[in-house]
Protein backbone atom coordinates (compact mmCIF):
# COMPACT_ATOMS: atom_id res chain seq x y z
CA UNK A 1 0.00 0.00 0.00
CA UNK A 2 1.17 3.44 -0.91
CA UNK A 3 -0.42 6.72 -0.02
CA UNK A 4 0.19 9.03 -3.11
CA UNK A 5 -0.69 13.19 -2.43
CA UNK A 6 -0.68 16.26 -4.33
CA UNK A 7 -2.12 19.64 -5.30
CA UNK A 8 -4.02 21.05 -7.56
CA UNK A 9 -5.61 24.14 -8.12
CA UNK A 10 -7.47 26.14 -11.06
CA UNK A 11 -7.50 29.66 -12.55
CA UNK A 12 -10.43 31.97 -12.98
CA UNK A 13 -11.88 31.31 -9.35
CA UNK A 14 -13.43 28.17 -10.23
CA UNK A 15 -12.65 25.03 -7.60
CA UNK A 16 -11.18 21.54 -8.34
CA UNK A 17 -14.15 19.67 -8.56
CA UNK A 18 -12.29 16.39 -8.18
CA UNK A 19 -8.61 15.22 -8.78
CA UNK A 20 -8.47 11.30 -10.77
CA UNK A 21 -5.75 9.10 -10.18
CA UNK A 22 -4.90 6.15 -12.48
CA UNK A 23 -2.24 3.00 -11.13
CA UNK A 24 -2.81 1.33 -14.81
CA UNK A 25 -1.76 3.59 -17.26
CA UNK A 26 -4.37 5.75 -17.21
CA UNK A 27 -7.42 2.86 -18.48
CA UNK A 28 -9.16 3.39 -14.88
CA UNK A 29 -9.20 6.12 -12.86
CA UNK A 30 -9.99 6.31 -8.83
CA UNK A 31 -11.28 9.19 -7.14
CA UNK A 32 -8.82 10.46 -4.45
CA UNK A 33 -9.95 12.55 -1.20
CA UNK A 34 -9.62 16.39 -1.22
CA UNK A 35 -8.64 18.91 1.69
CA UNK A 36 -8.36 22.33 2.14
CA UNK A 37 -6.63 24.39 5.16
CA UNK A 38 -5.90 21.78 7.71
CA UNK A 39 -5.68 18.30 7.12
CA UNK A 40 -9.03 16.48 7.76
CA UNK A 41 -11.75 19.62 6.48
CA UNK A 42 -12.36 18.18 3.38
CA UNK A 43 -13.00 20.51 0.25
CA UNK A 44 -15.71 21.47 -1.60
CA UNK A 45 -15.89 23.33 -4.67
CA UNK A 46 -19.60 24.53 -3.94
CA UNK A 47 -18.18 26.01 -0.26
CA UNK A 48 -19.19 29.83 -0.50
CA UNK A 49 -15.94 31.19 0.34
CA UNK A 50 -14.64 31.68 -2.84
CA UNK A 51 -11.15 32.85 -1.28
CA UNK A 52 -10.31 29.37 -1.29
CA UNK A 53 -11.13 28.34 -4.83
CA UNK A 54 -7.88 30.68 -5.67
CA UNK A 55 -5.84 28.74 -3.13
CA UNK A 56 -4.24 24.70 -3.87
CA UNK A 57 -6.23 21.87 -3.05
CA UNK A 58 -4.39 19.70 -1.03
CA UNK A 59 -5.85 15.58 -2.18
CA UNK A 60 -4.20 12.48 -1.38
CA UNK A 61 -5.13 8.21 -2.04
CA UNK A 62 -3.54 4.91 -0.62
CA UNK A 63 -3.77 2.28 -2.82
CA UNK A 64 -2.31 -1.26 -3.65
CA UNK A 65 0.51 -1.06 -6.21
CA UNK A 66 2.10 -3.77 -8.33
CA UNK A 67 5.36 -2.78 -9.60
CA UNK A 68 6.09 -1.92 -12.75
CA UNK A 69 2.94 1.08 -12.77
CA UNK A 70 2.34 4.39 -14.20
CA UNK A 71 0.79 6.27 -12.02
CA UNK A 72 -1.01 8.97 -12.94
CA UNK A 73 -3.18 12.09 -11.71
CA UNK A 74 -5.12 14.64 -13.33
CA UNK A 75 -7.47 17.38 -11.94
CA UNK A 76 -10.82 18.85 -13.17
CA UNK A 77 -12.11 22.14 -11.96
CA UNK A 78 -16.13 23.47 -11.93
CA UNK A 79 -16.46 23.99 -15.34
CA UNK A 80 -15.37 20.52 -16.54
CA UNK A 81 -12.40 21.91 -17.43
CA UNK A 82 -9.68 18.82 -17.59
CA UNK A 83 -5.25 18.89 -17.79
CA UNK A 84 -4.54 17.80 -21.23
CA UNK A 85 -3.30 14.16 -21.26
CA UNK A 86 0.11 15.22 -23.38
CA UNK A 87 2.47 18.08 -23.01
CA UNK A 88 2.52 17.84 -26.47
CA UNK A 89 -0.43 19.45 -27.70
CA UNK A 90 0.39 22.69 -25.32
CA UNK A 91 3.67 22.62 -26.02
CA UNK A 92 5.23 26.35 -26.80
CA UNK A 93 8.99 27.71 -26.92
CA UNK A 94 9.79 28.73 -23.34
CA UNK A 95 7.76 25.38 -21.87
CA UNK A 96 5.62 27.78 -19.71
CA UNK A 97 1.91 26.67 -18.21
CA UNK A 98 3.12 23.21 -18.70
CA UNK A 99 -0.66 21.70 -17.15
CA UNK A 100 0.10 18.08 -18.37
CA UNK A 101 -1.28 14.48 -16.88
CA UNK A 102 1.40 14.33 -14.08
CA UNK A 103 3.01 11.06 -14.74
CA UNK A 104 5.40 8.76 -12.27
CA UNK A 105 6.89 5.85 -13.64
CA UNK A 106 7.26 3.16 -10.48
CA UNK A 107 9.27 0.22 -11.74
CA UNK A 108 11.20 -2.37 -9.33
CA UNK A 109 13.00 -6.04 -9.20
CA UNK A 110 10.76 -7.50 -6.85
CA UNK A 111 7.79 -6.03 -4.50
CA UNK A 112 10.19 -5.83 -1.36
CA UNK A 113 12.54 -3.60 -3.87
CA UNK A 114 9.50 -1.27 -4.69
CA UNK A 115 8.33 -1.02 -1.23
CA UNK A 116 11.91 0.29 -0.24
CA UNK A 117 12.19 2.75 -2.73
CA UNK A 118 9.43 4.82 -2.28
Amino acid sequence: MVTIQGYALSGGGRGIERVDVSIDGGKTWLEAKRYQKQRGDLYSSDTDNDCEKWAWVLWEITVQIYPPVDIIAKAVDSSANTQPEKVKSIWNLRGVLNNSWHCVQVQAENAKDALRNL
